[in-house]
C-alpha cells in the first residue's frame, strides 16, 4: 500500500470519492463530494470523483479482484479519459465532465462521500468490501446500525445511554387491529407533541414537529412514504449539540470541541442545517466545562458502542440539564456549512488535513 506521505507524482495515493447516489439525500452528498474532490491535496493523491447513480458497474479487472473501473455508465455520456463525472441537480440531467485529470485503473482508497441509503447504510461498504478496496468511515455493521435509528437507540439504552423516549411504527403495524388507531396510541404512551421521523433517513429529510393529535396521521404517511418504519419520540425541547469523533491518530478516537447549533427554524430542520445563515454554530458550546466534557465522553463512548471507524459525529440534545442521544453520523457532512469541519478548525485541523487524517484511518484499518 502506497503511503499518503508519498509526493512522486507516479506514486500518488489514487483516490476515488464517491458522491451522488440516488439517496434523498443525493444533493447533500454531490456538495460534501465536491468540496473533498477540490480540497484533496493534488501533490498527494490522483483524484477521481465518481457520482454513483452514474456507475454502471465496478468491473474486475482480469484475474484479479473486482476494481472501481475508468469508465463510468451514464444514461447521456461515457467517459473513458479519467476525467471527473458529477452531476447537477436530479440524476437525469446530462452529466458535467471536468476538465481536471483523474486516474486510470484501481483506486487505492476510496474516500466514501455518500449519504443516506445505499451509501451510510453498509450497502457500498459491503461492496467494497468484497472488492478488497480500502474505504473511508465505519464498516458494514457499525454504518448498517447507526443508520437505524431504532435499532442505535435498542443498542445505546442497552448500554445506559440516555435516548428519547419513543415508538416506531412500521407500515405493517398500521394493517394490524391493535394500530387501528396509532394518534389515540400515541397519545396515551408518549403525549404530543411529538417529533417524527423516517426510520432509516438522514438530514431531516421526511421529519415532523406534530403539536396536535389532528395533524399526526398526514405527518406519520409522509414518513412512511420514505421508509418501511418511522421513530416517533417525545419532543424535547433544549440546546441543540453535535460533537465529532476523529482517529487523528490511527485507531484512537478523539472528540473535537462541542458545537451549539442555533437554528433560525423552530428547530434543526434541512434549511437549518444547509442554507446560508440557516442556523449560529457556537464553538465551543456555551454549555459549561463539565457538561461539554460530559458530552465528548458520551460521544467517544456512542462511537465505540457502534463500533464506528475512523470519524463520526454524535447529535445531542441538552435538556433540563440532562444530555439525550439523537442519532449517530458515520459519514459527517463535509459541505462549507458542515459541523464537523467547523469543529475540526477549532484545534487547528484545517479541511485537507481533516481529509488526511481521514484518509489515514482507513489505511490503517485496512492494514490492521
Amino acid at each position: 500500500m502506497k503511503s499518503i506521505k508519498d509526493d512522486s507524482v507516479s506514486t500518488k495515493l489514487k483516490v476515488a470519492v464517491l458522491m451522488g447516489g440516488t439517496s434523498n439525500e443525493r444533493s447533500v452528498s454531490l456538495a460534501t463530494g465536491r468540496q473533498i474532490v477540490q480540497a484533496l491535496n493534488k501533490s498527494r493523491y490522483a483524484v477521481r470523483g465518481i457520482d454513483t447513480d452514474l456507475l454502471g458497474m465496478i468491473a474486475p479487472s482480469s484475474g484479479s479482484a473486482p476494481e472501481i473501473d475508468a469508465t463510468e455508465i451514464t444514461r447521456a455520456d461515457r467517459s473513458h479519459d479519467g476525467s471527473i463525472v458529477t452531476t447537477d441537480g436530479d440524476s437525469d440531467e446530462r452529466p458535467t465532465i471536468s476538465t481536471e485529470p483523474g486516474f486510470s485503473g484501481r483506486a487505492d482508497v476510496v474516500f466514501i462521500a455518500l449519504h443516506g441509503k445505499g451509501g451510510e447504510d453498509g450497502t457500498v461498504q459491503g461492496l467494497l468490501e468484497f472488492a478488497g478496496i480500502p474505504y473511508t468511515g465505519s464498516g458494514v455493521l457499525a454504518s448498517a446500525l447507526a443508520m437505524d435509528k431504532t435499532m442505535t437507540k435498542l443498542v445505546l439504552r442497552s448500554a445506559g445511554v440516555r435516548v428519547i423516549e419513543g415508538v416506531t411504527i412500521t407500515r405493517a403495524d398500521l394493517q394490524q387491529d391493535t394500530w387501528s388507531n396509532p394518534t389515540a396510541r400515541i397519545q396515551a404512551e408518549i403525549g404530543f407533541p411529538v417529533f417524527i421521523k423516517p426510520n432509516r433517513e438522514g438530514s431531516t429529510v421526511g421529519c415532523s414537529l406534530v403539536t396536535s393529535p389532528d395533524q399526526f396521521e398526514q405527518a406519520l404517511e409522509a414518513a412512511l412514504r420514505l421508509d418501511a418504519s418511522a421513530l416517533v419520540e417525545r419532543y424535547v425541547v433544549g440546546t441543540e449539540l453535535t460533537i465529532g469523533v476523529l482517529e487523528k491518530s490511527p485507531g484512537v478516537p478523539e472528540a473535537l470541541p462541542v458545537v451549539e447549533i442555533v437554528p433560525k427554524s423552530q428547530y434543526y430542520d434541512f434549511d437549518s442545517k444547509y442554507a446560508e445563515g440557516g442556523s449560529e454554530h457556537i464553538i465551543p458550546a456555551n454549555i459549561g466545562t463539565e457538561l461539554s466534557r460530559e458530552a465528548q465522553e458520551t460521544a467517544l463512548q456512542c462511537h465505540k458502542l457502534i463500533g464506528c471507524r475512523g470519524v463520526s459525529r454524535t447529535d445531542m440534545i441538552l435538556s433540563d440539564g440532562k444530555l439525550y442521544i439523537l442519532e449517530i453520523n458515520t459519514i459527517p457532512g463535509m459541505t462549507p456549512t458542515s459541523l464537523l469541519p467547523q469543529a475540526a478548525a477549532e484545534v487547528g485541523i484545517e479541511f485537507p488535513e481533516l481529509l488526511d487524517i481521514i484518509l489515514a484511518a482507513a489505511l490503517y484499518r485496512d492494514r490492521e
